[in-house]
């Protein structure tokens, strides 16, 4: 369920072609947290949130000052950044599997039977350049 507040925040940015500022997004994200007694945040890819004026920083630093019951869960590729910004915080570190990924990548490249030929390089340069992401 999404809340009244949530709707109005969103409805004003979608009105004014506006994107909220983090500080406005950690402000809506305080008053939900407040609704509850336990609350899970999932970032997934935060290698991908861009650097540039340290955005990145910034965004993990505002979610790692949320309130206490606040339970915060990141993903991403190892990067000596983010690393750095999480020294303390438990880690799982999960590479994926080359032969599931070979088994993926072959079965998509099944409905590409004009690849048949490259199929082989194909699967190598992704594996490649997956690098157990």
């Amino acid at each position: 369920m999404i809340s009244d507040n949530i709707k109005a925040f969103y409805d004003r940015h979608q009105s004014q072609s506006t994107h909220p500022t983090l500080d406005e997004f950690i402000q809506a994200l305080e008053a939900e947290i407040e609704m509850y007694t336990k609350v899970y945040i999932i970032v997934d890819a935060l290698d991908e949130c861009p650097e540039v004026n340290g955005t990145r920083v910034k965004l993990l630093k505002a979610l790692r000052s949320l309130a206490g019951s606040v339970n915060l869960m990141v993903t991403s590729r190892d990067l000596t950044s983010i690393e750095q910004q999480l020294l303390d915080a438990p880690r799982l570190r999960i590479r994926a599997d080359d032969g599931d990924m070979t088994k993926y990548i072959e079965s998509q490249l099944d409905y590409h039977p004009h690849l048949a030929k490259i199929r082989a390089n194909i699967t190598k340069k992704i594996l490649t350049k997956a690098r157990g992401m």
